[in-house]
């Protein structure tokens, strides 16, 4: 198995997405790293087959999730493929690959202890994957 050194940072998560883009017959289109929201970086990589174009979503806390969405705004619209969640948790022990089932799993505040109060009063986030891919300034 192939791993990263410990701990991901955004280039080797870039290049962690061309690897796994290789492997299951993508190719990475595009990419964008946050300013200040979200606080997410995207990878675009796009299929030439039913599944299109995927984008993976990176947090620097290592969480990945993927979606179709063009312009992943929220809410999110999570997705699984199979082929490059596998090949992306093959790549890196220093990433979590989030499946969609988890992501929407409905947020609990009780199961957050680090989340700032305010943040969720404010942002009043309704699943797991909204506390994880957020515009949270």
């Amino acid at each position: 198995m192939a791993q990263a050194e410990p701990g991901v940072t955004p280039g080797k998560f870039r290049g962690l997405c061309f690897e796994a883009a290789r492997r299951t017959g993508g190719e990475v289109v595009r990419w964008s790293i946050p300013e200040v929201v979200p606080n997410y970086h995207e990878v675009h990589i796009e299929y030439r087959d039913l599944r299109g174009t995927i984008v993976v979503l990176w947090t620097a806390a290592g969480d990945v999730a993927l979606t179709a969405s063009p312009e992943p705004l929220p809410p999110v619209e999570f997705l699984d493929d199979v082929a490059l969640m596998a090949v992306l948790a093959e790549l890196s022990n220093d990433i979590r690959v989030r499946t969609r089932d988890e992501l929407e799993m409905p947020f609990k505040a009780a199961e957050w202890p680090d989340l700032d109060p305010r943040d969720v009063r404010y942002w009043r986030p309704e699943r797991v994957g909204d506390v994880l891919f957020n515009f949270w300034d």
